[in-house]
């Protein structure tokens, strides 16, 4: 049987996944991490090729008419011999186009650019969750009572809330009592104004020497509740065979998802993937996960967060033509490299790469940098407030009692007799 020398393959540009450059003697080298790894199997067939681009750079859609788009749309035509570049064969595909044995497993879930850090300017209210500060404030005002009712000593009750106040603030506890029972009972909340204000401290120069992550969209099931509610939106790559997962789920929100996505035609260019309008704080975009991992960067740098949650894996494999006269030898050579664990060798120099491109990147973010007066500034400026307060109690105490000084005043001046 008489073999090609010559064959057609037809693929979709992605930054890092398929690259196809020219040398300096006019030959093309391919990169990327599905180009490299086609560039080993047409040296093992021994044949050269011809590139065949999809100008609407899609992976593969079926029309109305029964043709299909994108990559899977040129094998079906005989416009290519083969198409490569993260396929996943499916039950539609199989009906038009043949395909090769798997040559990978890959996961796919979604990338959301992370929301950023907290403001630390109220980084005095983080250490504790918002009911614990209630609960706080509920026996704050409680225990001057307790007091008030439990001490022998009577003392006002003002005086008893800036007692009790101020021993959380490590003030001394000035309430004396000589019962043994008060004594435990003052022992007991002397205690407890201990362990919260050191916890506090604690808490507090952890909150603002380590910069706060707000919470990002975690999985699936949160992205699917945030798009619902129109919040967040999210893409998938068009023509790709993750929005029929999706669609056909048995999941309920998986297929909310997914039908949310089809009626608003949220789809985007796999060569725009990184693009900000496809990922950002309110923009998730879903694909394989070594594509995203290789455009996010390493998890140290990175403003992408990657969801561990996934959609079933998918086997990666070669769309080819029906019919295609090197079909056995392709799957000999990939059965082949797949022993020799090629295909992994190659995704894991392709992420050195990248690595070693963003080693100083990653050696700038984690220098120790130093707090700042904007760390703080919402605690000085409660300060300000409170000395404010302060001056103006200070200011009526005088006031008052210079008023009180003149009544007295005129009160023991002696009227004259008539």
């Amino acid at each position: 049987m008489n073999f090609p020398s010559k064959i057609k393959v037809a693929s979709v540009l992605v930054k890092r996944q398929f690259e196809l450059k020219s040398t300096e003697i006019g030959d093309n080298e391919l990169g990327g991490i599905e180009g490299k790894f086609l560039a080993i199997i047409l040296k093992a067939l021994r044949v050269s090729c011809e590139f065949v681009f999809p100008p609407d750079e899609e992976w593969g859609r079926p029309l109305e008419n029964g043709n299909w788009t994108g990559m899977i749309g040129e094998v079906q035509r005989g416009d290519a011999d083969m198409a490569i570049n993260f396929i996943a064969p499916s039950a539609e595909r199989m009906q038009i186009v043949d395909f090769s044995n798997p040559y990978a497993v890959t996961e796919v879930t979604f990338a959301i650019e992370k929301p950023g850090t907290v403001s630390p300017a109220l980084a005095f209210l983080y250490p504790f969750p918002l009911n614990m500060w209630i609960i706080f404030g509920v026996i704050l005002l409680l225990m001057p009572l307790v007091f008030l009712v439990l001490l022998d000593a009577r003392y006002p009750l003002i005086k008893l809330f800036i007692e009790t106040f101020g021993s959380i603030l490590r003030q001394p506890l000035n309430v004396n009592d000589a019962s043994f029972r008060n004594r435990i009972l003052l022992s007991a909340w002397w205690f407890y104004s201990l362990i919260i204000s050191f916890s506090y401290s604690a808490f507090l120069l952890s909150f603002m020497t380590v910069p706060i992550e707000k919470e990002a969209v975690r999985d699936f099931k949160e992205l699917s509740a945030a798009v619902a509610k129109g919040t967040h939106k999210c893409f998938v790559s068009k023509g790709s065979a993750n929005i029929r997962i999706l669609i056909t789920s048995e999941v309920d929100y998986m297929r909310t998802l997914g039908e949310i996505i089809q009626r608003n035609n949220w789809y985007f260019i796999s060569s725009e993937v990184i693009d900000s309008k496809y990922i950002n704080p309110q923009a998730a975009s879903i694909g394989p996960k070594p594509m995203l991992q290789m455009n996010s960067g390493s998890e140290m740098t990175s403003s992408i967060y990657l969801s561990s949650e996934t959609l079933p894996s998918a086997c990666l494999a070669i769309a080819l033509r029906k019919n295609f006269a090197l079909r056995t030898k392709l799957n000999w050579v990939i059965s082949q490299l797949n022993s020799a664990g090629i295909y992994n060798k190659v995704l894991k120099d392709e992420s050195l790469k990248l690595w070693l491109t963003r080693i100083n990147e990653t050696s700038e973010t984690l220098s120790i940098k130093p707090l700042e007066v904007k760390d703080i500034s919402g605690a000085l400026i409660l300060l300000v407030i409170g000395y404010v307060f302060t001056l103006i109690v200070f200011m009526c105490e005088i006031i008052f009692e210079k008023l009180k000084t003149k009544t007295n005043l005129n009160q023991n001046i002696p009227q004259n007799d008539e």
